[in-house]
């Protein structure tokens, strides 16, 4: 009786294969040189051949290939959050009935889909570009009934009942 060799390869000489193969894909994307990818083999293996390495040493040295190659991409890191300033309103504005007033309007836009946010700090950033001023009890009268009146309007434009 003959025995016959397997017709497929053993399961470990493919993930050498393939370890190799990436390995020498990963060190390609970093434009690393024979002599580079020597030096950084010899410093997280030991090893200055990849062919020489064990199962494990491949691994890791895969790994840290990766690393280096997620720390060379731009915009990894933390994503971009804006810095907001402080919210510029006084716990005594909402005593306010004319800022009750605003409110109320700005969230019946808001409702409508006039607005996207309803949010104290986005009817501030409204009343800042109509008036130029930062902050709700910074306003005189005349400008509190400007904006008042603007968020009328605007309520009727868009066919909201104030």
């Amino acid at each position: 009786m003959s025995t016959a060799a397997p017709t497929t390869p053993r399961r470990p000489a493919r993930d050498r294969r393939a370890d190799l193969a990436a390995i020498h894909i990963a060190e390609k994307a970093l434009q690393m040189d024979q002599e580079e990818a020597r030096d950084l083999k010899l410093q997280v293996t030991g090893k200055s051949s990849s062919a020489d390495m064990t199962a494990r040493e491949r691994r890791r040295y895969l790994v840290h290939l990766h690393q280096v190659q997620r720390a060379r991409e731009p915009g990894r890191g933390k994503p971009y959050t804006a810095q907001r300033a402080p919210l510029q309103r006084s716990p005594d504005d909402a005593h306010d009935d004319r800022w009750s007033k605003a409110r109320a309007m700005w969230s019946a836009l808001a409702r409508a889909g006039q607005v996207r946010t309803d949010t104290d700090s986005a009817l501030l950033a409204y009343v800042k570009r109509q008036t130029g001023v930062e902050a709700w009890r910074w306003l005189n009268g005349y400008q509190i009934n400007t904006v008042i009146e603007a968020l009328k309007k605007w309520s009727l434009r868009a066919g909201i009942e104030v």
